[in-house]
């Protein structure tokens, strides 16, 4: 890990419910949740300013930024990237890109994997990934982004590698009879602090031009435009 006297910035706004977390130089952590009702665009960066101001952080000190880039809602990732790849370009520091069932999978200190994340999608279907390792050294099993767009035969299927679900109260009805010991998922802010420092220990960064969000389905208006332009 980075030494915990280097600041560095992570922001969750993929979920119903997030925040930000910054590293400070005494090496403590400051964190502010947002809700629901206030992740919005008017709402993420007042908080990174507030909490930069109760840590004495300047903007210059910050080196490095993490990021959640979903499934999640659509605004909420479109705010949050787009902070993102704002702050780190003008600031000239790395930017880490977290897939956000990684991050409820790394929040949550129970034992038992391979673990399901379940992040809902639209109608009876939800993104579903599967994450292994310990408390502490969570990783998505699957190479790529982590996870899949399921409807509930796929989510069977998946489910069966898995030892338990983290899930919300949104899990389709025609999922809900799986089986499996459930914990509701905490998307939060301090535990992608902690991802995105190792992360940057790695050296695994992004370019913010390339960083793109994970949408659990595209939204509608890139639907019509591609079926125009197939059309």
């Amino acid at each position: 890990m980075i030494s915990e006297a280097a600041p560095v910035l992570a922001m969750e706004v993929s979920q119903r419910n997030g925040g930000v977390a910054l590293r400070c130089l005494d090496g403590s952590v400051v964190v502010h949740r947002l809700t629901s009702t206030a992740r919005g665009g008017d709402a993420l960066m007042p908080a990174i300013e507030e909490l930069m101001q109760k840590a004495d952080v300047a903007p210059a000190q910050l080196t490095g930024i993490g990021v959640s880039i979903g499934p999640g809602g659509f605004t909420g990732l479109r705010i949050g990237i787009a902070a993102a790849k704002m702050l780190s370009w003008s600031l000239g520091i790395p930017l880490v890109a977290v897939p956000s069932a990684l991050l409820a999978a790394s929040a949550d200190r129970e034992a038992g994997t391979p673990m399901a994340v379940a992040v809902s999608g639209k109608g009876e279907t939800c993104w579903l990934s599967l994450v292994e390792g310990e408390p502490g050294d969570r990783r998505l099993m699957s190479g790529d982004a982590g996870g899949q767009l399921v409807d509930s035969t796929g989510f069977r299927s998946m489910i069966q590698h898995a030892a338990c679900l983290l899930a919300d109260e949104h899990l389709p009805e025609s999922m809900a009879d799986h089986g499996l010991p459930t914990r509701t998922p905490d998307f939060d802010p301090s535990a992608l602090l902690i991802l995105t420092e190792k992360h940057l220990a790695r050296g695994e960064v992004v370019d913010p031009l390339n960083l793109t969000p994970l949408y659990p389905r595209l939204p509608e208006a890139v639907l019509l435009w591609d079926a125009r332009e197939s059309g």
